[in-house]
C-alpha cells in the first residue's frame, strides 16, 4: 500500500475519480424539481349521485333540478384504475338553508391521488317548502267481477283514513286516497292485510311525492250471493203439559239473513221457523235451540241456529168488559147499525198467562162485524175477534154473531119493518164502519179445558185451527157464520 501511496499517478487517479463523485452529488442533489417528469391521465365519472346534508327533511320538503353529476378528474392510472366510483363523493349543504328558491354550490370530494378538473354541473337550484299534512278517507277501485250471480258486500278497511303530507301547494290537488283491488270471478271475501294506497289527483293522475302515512291498509271485501233480510216468524209444534200456557217467547234477534237469487228473494217477506215445545215440563223461563233452514230454493240462511226463550205459566181467566163491536165493508149507498146485542158492544171472557191477562184492556182486542156484499136487511154476521198473541177466548168454539140491519136510504122505514119486532129505536152503534184492512184467520182455542175437560195445549189449537198460532202478535177468531 505504501508503494501505491507514493506513486504519483495513482495519487492522481484517485483525485480525478473522487472530484468525479463529489460533482455528481452536488448536482443531482441542487436540480430543479420541475425537471422530474410524472405520467398522469384523465377519467370521467358518470352520474355520481348528489347527497344532501343537513336538511330537515320530518319539516321541509326539497324540490331539486339535479340528481347526479359528471366529474372529469385526473390521475396516476394506478390512482385511476383501482379507485372506485364511490369514492367519488358529491354534496349539497343545506344546514343554513331557509325555505323558498335557492341556487347552491355543490361539494365534493375525490380519492387520494385523483384532483377535479370539471364538473357539471357544479350548482344546483333548489326549492324548499314547509311540509303540511291532511287527513283523507281511504276509497277502493275495484276492477274486474266476482263470480257469476254473486254480488259486492260493503268493504271493511282499517283504518279507515290515512294522512298525506305534501308542499302546501301540491297538496291541494289531491282529491282521493285510494287502494286497488282486481277480482277474477271471486265467490270468497277478498281479504288482503297489507293493501298499498296511492294518492291521486282529480284527473286519477297519481301524486308519486306524496307520503302516505300509513302506507297500506287491512281490507275485507264481502263477495256473497243476494241476500235479503226478513223478519223472524216463529210458529210452535208440541204441546206444554197439563194448564200452561205460553207467555212469552223471545228470539235472539228478530231478523235473518237469506241468500239466493234475485227471483227467489222476491218472493220472500218473512222467513218462519218451527220451535218445539215439548221439552217443556213446567212453569217459569226455558232455553230452546231454533234450527232454521234456508227456504226452498236459496243457499243459505244466517244465523242457522238460535236460543230461543220460552216463558210458561198456569193459565187464568179474565173478563173484559164492554168492547166495542166495529162495522167493515158496509156497501155505498147504505147504513148499518147493530140492533143485537142493543148496546154495540159485549163482554169477552179470555184466558192466557197472568202477566199477558194484567196488561189487557178494550185497546187491545178487536171485534169486527163484516158486512161485505151484503145488501139492505138485517143480518146474523159471525164477529171477528182479534186479541194479542197467547191469549185466546173462552169456550172458542161457542159461535159470537151479532145482528146487523143495512138500510137503503129511500126506504128506512120498511127496512125497519123487516125487523119483525126488533127494536127499531135503539140507540145508534157507537162503532162506526171499520177501514177493512183487518186480517182473518179461524180462532185458537181457548186453553179453558171446560168444553174438554182438560186445558188444550199450543199444538192441540194447531190442530183445531188447521194451523200453528200467528207468529204477528195476535191471535184473530171468528165465530160462526151467517
Amino acid at each position: 500500500m505504501d508503494k501505491w501511496m507514493k506513486n504519483n499517478n495513482f495519487n492522481k487517479i484517485l483525485a480525478l475519480a473522487l472530484s468525479i463523485i463529489l460533482w455528481t452529488i452536488v448536482h443531482v442533489d441542487t436540480a430543479p424539481t420541475n425537471q422530474t417528469t410524472v405520467n398522469t391521465e384523465s377519467k370521467t365519472i358518470e352520474n355520481v349521485k348528489v347527497e344532501i346534508e343537513g336538511f330537515d327533511s320530518d319539516t321541509y320538503v326539497l324540490t331539486k333540478d339535479v340528481d347526479s353529476v359528471r366529474m372529469e378528474v385526473r390521475g396516476k392510472k394506478s390512482d385511476l384504475t383501482y379507485k372506485f366510483s364511490d369514492a367519488y363523493r358529491v354534496w349539497l349543504d343545506l344546514s343554513d338553508v331557509k325555505p323558498g328558491d335557492n341556487t347552491l354550490p355543490l361539494m365534493y370530494s375525490t380519492p387520494s391521488g385523483v384532483t377535479l378538473d370539471d364538473m357539471v354541473p357544479n350548482q344546483v337550484n333548489v326549492h324548499i317548502e314547509l311540509r303540511t299534512t291532511k287527513s283523507f278517507p281511504v276509497t277502493l277501485n275495484i276492477k274486474g267481477e266476482p263470480a257469476e250471480g254473486y254480488k259486492l258486500g260493503t268493504p271493511v278497511i282499517d283504518p279507515a283514513t290515512a294522512e298525506v303530507t305534501l308542499p302546501a301547494s301540491d297538496l291541494g290537488r289531491v282529491a282521493k286516497v285510494q287502494g286497488n283491488i282486481e277480482l277474477d270471478g271471486e265467490s270468497e271475501p277478498f281479504k288482503e292485510k297489507k293493501l298499498k294506497l296511492y294518492a291521486y289527483d282529480s284527473d286519477g293522475n297519481e301524486l308519486k311525492d306524496a307520503v302516505i302515512e300509513p302506507s297500506s291498509v287491512s281490507v275485507e271485501l264481502p263477495i256473497t250471493l243476494p241476500f235479503k233480510t226478513l223478519p223472524l216468524d216463529i210458529s210452535f209444534t208440541g204441546s206444554l203439559p197439563g194448564s200452561l200456557v205460553l207467555a212469552r217467547v223471545t228470539p235472539e234477534q228478530d231478523m235473518v239473513t237469506v241468500y239466493g237469487s234475485d227471483e227467489t228473494l222476491l218472493n220472500l217477506s218473512s222467513y218462519e221457523a218451527v220451535l218445539d215445545l215439548s221439552s217443556i215440563t213446567a212453569a217459569g223461563t226455558a232455553q230452546l235451540k231454533l234450527e232454521l233452514k234456508p227456504p226452498e230454493g236459496t243457499g243459505k240462511i244466517e244465523p242457522a241456529t238460535m236460543n230461543v226463550s220460552v216463558s210458561a205459566a198456569e193459565i187464568t181467566e179474565r173478563t173484559i168488559s164492554a168492547v166495542p163491536i166495529k162495522l167493515e165493508g158496509v156497501s155505498s149507498g147504505l147504513t148499518a147499525r147493530v140492533v143485537d146485542p142493543v148496546s154495540t158492544s159485549m163482554d169477552l171472557t179470555v184466558s192466557g198467562a197472568p202477566t199477558l191477562l194484567d196488561q189487557l184492556d178494550r185497546d187491545n182486542i178487536s171485534v169486527v162485524a163484516d158486512v161485505g156484499g151484503l145488501a139492505a136487511g138485517i143480518h146474523e154476521i159471525p164477529l171477528q175477534v182479534s186479541l194479542p198473541r197467547f191469549i185466546a177466548l173462552k169456550n172458542a168454539g161457542q159461535q159470537l154473531t151479532v145482528k146487523v140491519e143495512l138500510l137503503a136510504p129511500a126506504t128506512p122505514e120498511a127496512s125497519a119493518g123487516a125487523a119483525e119486532g126488533t127494536a127499531t129505536a135503539s140507540p145508534e152503534p157507537s162503532a162506526e164502519p171499520a177501514s177493512g184492512n183487518e186480517t182473518v184467520i179461524e180462532p185458537s182455542p181457548a186453553h179453558t179445558g171446560e168444553s174438554t175437560g182438560e186445558t188444550p195445549s199450543p199444538s192441540d189449537a194447531s190442530s183445531e185451527t188447521g194451523g200453528t198460532p200467528a207468529a204477528n202478535g195476535n191471535n184473530t177468531s171468528s165465530t160462526g157464520g151467517t
